[in-house]
């Protein structure tokens, strides 16, 4: 799974990829949303050349999604049809700080600025940088914050908050997945059709339907961000697809489902 370095282009984020090989790749839809372009697919459909379009896991806020990322040349492409005045900005900020530091230290390093509105734009980037750790839970996203956090406290001669004093870590995945597993067994020994999809190495789960069928059965379960969270990053078994449209054998009608790999009995 990829963790991007977490930038900041005018209180707007941008998540960059760096490559053994040097290599930079920016994510489409930070980029997009910079530009003004409202359709981030379309446009990378439309403007950018195939070869430097992937889409990569990537570990986020929400926890693992697929989301598609761009090389140099399509960011190039697409600065040039943005009709928008920052791109020129845009362009000037990516070539002349964000590039140059990439390549010599492999991270986006804040330099020692003495003007009162870069200090005020660094106090403000820190400041949001602590509200987003404080509410994000997952380990590892954590530890990318507090790193990004520790960046810019050092270039405001500021002491680097403690990153337990700023939010918590959700509990371990496999203790909360257990409780959810634990909840299928139960309908699965009182004979519950729960799954709506006809593949037999699949398993489709309507969370809603799913809650009614627990409580009917006497078991309540809390479906709650740190619930999803963890069922998303579930390896094993591994989770495929979440509110992902399936054709229900159950119903005949088309279900929103989150979809797993189905164990090997």
């Amino acid at each position: 799974m990829t963790m991007p370095i977490l930038f900041e282009f005018e209180a707007l984020p941008v998540r960059v990829v760096t490559e053994e090989n040097g290599e930079h790749w920016f994510c489409a839809k930070d980029v997009c949303t910079i530009l003004g372009y409202s359709n981030s697919r379309q446009v990378i459909s439309d403007n950018c050349r195939e070869k430097g379009v992937r889409r990569t896991d990537t570990l986020t806020e929400k926890g693992k999604q697929e989301l598609q990322f761009i090389d140099e040349g399509n960011l190039y492409r697409l600065i040039i049809r943005s009709r928008k005045e920052e791109a020129k900005h845009f362009e000037s900020w990516v070539c002349d700080e964000v590039l140059p530091a990439l390549r010599k230290t492999g991270s986006y390093q804040l330099e020692s600025r003495s003007t009162a509105s870069a200090r005020i734009a660094n106090h403000r980037l820190r400041l949001s940088l602590g509200k987003e750790l404080h509410r994000t839970r997952d380990p590892a996203l954590r530890t990318l914050i507090h790193q990004q956090l520790a960046d810019v406290s050092n270039a405001l001669g500021l002491p680097t908050p403690d990153i337990d004093s700023l939010g918590r870590t959700a509990p371990t995945v496999p203790d909360v997945l257990r409780t959810f597993w634990e909840a299928l067994n139960l309908l699965d020994s009182k004979g519950v059709d729960y799954n709506h999809t006809a593949r037999s190495n699949t398993l489709a789960i309507n969370l809603r339907e799913l809650t009614r069928l627990l409580s009917e059965n006497g078991r309540t379960l809390q479906i709650d961000t740190v619930q999803r969270q963890a069922m998303w990053q579930s390896q094993s078994p591994r989770c495929l697809h979440k509110n992902h449209a399936v054709h229900s054998r159950l119903t005949g009608k088309i279900i929103k489902c989150w979809v797993f790999e189905r164990q090997a009995e």
